[in-house]
């Protein structure tokens, strides 16, 4: 369970690697897992935390994209639909079914983001139903076929939406996940398979010989210390940054266009929902969803054109109004900011377009290669990384002589095994119900290194706030197993608090500042400096509500 330590892993990477692998998210880690399990010798490094860019500010869906397909996206929607399938198989302990209901009501101009010209309006739930039908047959999962809800179905199933002027109500399915556990899943697999992955690990220069990319010349950012390290092939997987970082090889050979996606997160309860609900209409012709997760209910999103700060997005004051006023039009009681417990933001990496509204660009992937010889993965979106690794090192095979199939169809991610010996293993610690049940649809079978923490050291079994089931022992995994190395690293991405629960996780700064002490060795001007790191990056997220 204990990671190699970060001298031992970077005396690895000095050593030279054959694929090096730029960005940390989920593409970086998919591109590392699929080169890893083809028998390359795979370098990672990530210039922040894992996951801590976009690939942690989603609306934690696994989907096919429905309001692509009225869109003209028809590959991608079927792409995307069968990466959901893999996902589903692959990874059951984080992937998860989940329902969707999709109300139509009259007078609709663009239900679902489709403008319907008058003389079409009354037949809008047959366009839609058809719609459906399309979605369902390439998904090839009979249950998860979509269906139609009666009046009283719905009411049942979403008490809070608005009935009146109601004409039709469906249900259809996607996927759920965790996409900061998603990453850390594939991660821990790469790692399985003979890849080293670094975090805090910035690419400074490309390394070159002969006029090739032939490597990276690393700042390590916990240290200050420099490291040259060379390989054959070079991925820039970084997501927002692709741009700047292709500009290392001369003009970059594509454009990225930034489109800034905000979410609330509401309190439990605030609406009354067994399913996640389709926001069907907005003046601009977008789609938003309210979803259950982690014990709150996520909405969201927003998609504009974004040039600020790509390292600090959040939501704004505008942002939280347009997602509850459009909610609020669909909602018997109307939200308020008093049920908002946190926001988040993130940046979308999109292929440019010339002009027009960012919601219209396709969110495909490109497989770009410089003259020098830098592989470069832009666009594309959370449901279709193992998609964009394969093409990734499917380049890299053809320009290596070929014969090394993908295999990552058929490979389990990291948790998707052993979870009935997990729950025998946490049954046998001090730990409550609710924090068992917890660690199981948090980790998977992973759990099981949990568990043992708690039986070798009682205390770890502490709740780290009061009501809620985050334990001790996963700010102990997170730096000993998976290189969480700031405070904001435990309470924003490995515990979600900081997301879920802003006050809670101010609450369990002292508990979490003391645990992270033990384990790196922080003295307590350590502690001060990163207290102050994570008050910052709160303030942040709750610009909101002063802006």
């Amino acid at each position: 369970m204990i990671a190699r330590s970060r001298t031992d892993l970077l005396q690895v990477l000095a050593r030279g690697v054959d694929v090096l692998v730029i960005g940390g998210g989920i593409t970086g880690a998919g591109v590392a897992l699929d080169a890893a399990s083809r028998g390359y010798r795979v370098g990672l490094v990530e210039r922040a935390d894992y996951a801590s860019g976009t690939s942690s500010r989603s609306t934690k869906l696994i989907h096919g994209g429905i309001r692509y397909l009225p869109q003209g996206h028809v590959a991608l929607v079927r792409e995307a639909l069968r990466e959901r399938g893999l996902l589903l198989r692959l990874a059951p302990h984080l992937v998860r079914p989940l329902a969707f209901a999709v109300p139509l009501y009259a007078g609709a101009r663009r239900p679902l983001g489709v403008r319907i010209p008058a003389v079409l309006r009354p037949f809008t739930p047959l366009g839609i139903r058809a719609g459906l039908f399309v979605y369902d047959l390439f998904a090839h999962d009979p249950a998860l076929r979509h269906r139609a809800l009666s009046r009283d179905d719905l009411a049942r199933e979403v008490p809070d939406l608005r009935t009146d002027r109601l004409r039709a109500a469906l249900v259809y399915h996607d996927a759920q996940t965790d996409d900061v556990r998603l990453t850390h899943a594939v991660l821990a697999t790469a790692r399985s398979h003979g890849a080293v992955v670094i975090n805090y690990a910035t690419v400074r220069a490309l390394r070159r010989a002969d006029g090739r990319v032939r490597g990276a010349v690393l700042e390590d950012a916990l240290t200050g210390g420099t490291l040259d390290v060379a390989a054959r092939f070079v991925v820039n997987a970084t997501g927002i940054w692709g741009e700047a970082v292709a500009g290392m090889d001369g003009t970059p050979p594509f454009r990225i266009r930034h489109s800034k996606g905000s979410h609330v997160v509401l309190r439990s309860g605030a609406v009354s929902t067994r399913m996640a609900i389709v926001i069907p209409e907005t003046d601009d012709g977008r789609l938003a969803f309210i979803v259950p997760w982690a014990g709150r209910l996520v909405l969201g999103t927003t998609d504009d054109a974004y040039d600020g700060d790509i390292r600090t997005p959040t939501a704004t004051s505008q942002d939280v109004a347009y997602l509850l006023d459009h909610a609020n039009r669909y909602l018997r009681q109307p939200l308020s900011p008093a049920d908002i417990v946190g926001t988040f933001a993130g940046v979308r990496p999109l292929v440019a377009a010339t002009g027009g509204a960012t919601s219209a660009l396709s969110r495909d992937h490109l497989v770009v290669t410089s003259p020098g010889g830098l592989i470069s993965i832009v666009g594309g979106k959370l449901t279709t990384y193992r998609r964009m690794a394969a093409d990734v090192v499917d380049a890299i095979v053809a320009g290596d002589g070929g014969g090394r199939p993908c295999r990552t169809t058929a490979i389990a991610l990291d948790g998707a095994t052993g979870l009935e010996e997990a729950r025998r293993d946490l049954e046998a610690t001090s730990l409550a119900s609710d924090q068992r049940a917890h660690l199981v649809v948090t980790y998977g079978g992973r759990a099981a290194a949990l568990a043992a923490l708690v039986r070798n050291n009682g205390t770890l079994a502490a709740r780290l706030v009061d009501g809620l089931p985050v334990t001790a022992a996963e700010v102990v995994y997170a730096c000993r197993a998976e290189q969480a190395a700031t405070l904001s690293d435990c309470l924003f991405l490995r515990t979600r608090l900081a997301i879920i629960g802003p006050e809670a996780a101010d609450r369990a700064i002292e508990a979490t500042g003391t645990l992270m002490a033990r384990v790196l060795g922080w003295d307590a001007a350590e502690i001060r400096r990163q207290r102050e790191a994570y008050e910052r990056a709160r303030a942040g997220e709750q610009r909101w509500r002063v802006d």
